[in-house]
């Protein structure tokens, strides 16, 4: 195998990894796509190259450049059951389901869903991927069902708690969000708590190997509420302050958009490489 060859074959290597392995932070970093590009230079200066090859290869490798030079890092989509959240980079909306596992890709009139397997959305690359939410149920102290709402978050009225934040408590880095209850005046900070970090606890019995919510009550002004903090495991319910809290820990999807090189630009460019292999050996095979 020629030096042509050897290069040619590595720099489309190169560039198909982005898409095998899409969403590594290494593929956006100048060195791998300088060395690309070098294979490529190297390869055209080769003393026996194959012209067709060659320019498949250029194409491949061109796109496997712009994508890693110039497209948006990989991104998560979250959304609450049954909400549709916009995103300018793909230029489409996503759906979240109500019920079910898949959520929708939306644009115009088209919905694409995305499973378990990896969809292509032009020179991007989407999967799900499952993180763990957690619905909060609120009552007063007769058991009443009262309102849950998040002023912060795009989902105003849901009781699903996105979890999106993060922040270190006593060493332990745990993800946090807030909701209110209006009928009351209060406002709440959750705080989750893996199986692994909750079994740590002294205090409030813990279930051996679930996960704990903390929860953190204040009034409108900021104020502390009397006896406003406890933690509830998954499944209980749990008098704090005022409320009776209870929280379900589950888990549920969110959208992965990682940047591929555009792949009508890599069938193009690797059947053109294909044909100027076949080509050349047909010379080579060819008695002179």
């Amino acid at each position: 195998m020629t030096l042509f060859w050897i290069c040619t074959a590595c720099a489309i290597g190169m560039t198909l990894a982005q898409d095998v392995f899409a969403g590594s932070d290494v593929f956006h970093s100048g060195w791998y796509n300088v060395i690309d590009a070098a294979l490529l230079i190297v390869a055209a200066n080769a003393k026996r190259k194959e012209s067709l090859a060659l320019a498949g290869c250029a194409i491949v490798v061109f796109a496997g450049i712009a994508c890693g030079l110039m497209a948006p890092d990989t991104h998560v989509i979250t959304g609450a059951p049954g909400a549709t959240v916009r995103d300018d980079q793909i230029g489409a909306s996503a759906s979240f389901p109500l019920s079910g596992t898949d959520i929708a890709v939306q644009r115009g009139h088209a919905a694409v869903p995305v499973g378990a397997a990896r969809r292509y959305w032009g020179a991007y690359v989407m999967w799900q991927q499952p993180r763990d939410v957690v619905e909060v149920r609120v009552a007063d102290a007769r058991g009443n069902q009262l309102t849950v709402t998040q002023p912060t978050n795009a989902s105003f009225l849901s009781p699903v708690l996105l979890m999106q934040q993060t922040t270190v408590i006593g060493g332990l880095n745990v993800r946090i969000d807030s909701f209110s209850v209006p009928a009351k005046d209060i406002n709440a900070k959750a705080v989750l708590f893996s199986p692994q970090q909750a079994a740590q606890f002294h205090r409030d019995p813990v279930a051996a190997g679930q996960p704990a919510v903390l929860f953190v009550l204040s009034n409108r002004t900021g104020g502390d509420v009397p006896g406003g903090i406890g933690i509830v495991t998954p499944g209980s319910q749990k008098r704090i302050g005022p409320l009776l809290i209870g929280a379900a820990v589950r888990s549920y999807p969110a959208l992965v958009v990682a940047s591929a090189p555009y792949w009508p630009a890599l069938l193009i460019g690797l059947f053109a490489y294909a044909a100027g292999a076949v080509r050349r050996a047909r010379r080579t095979q060819t008695p002179s």
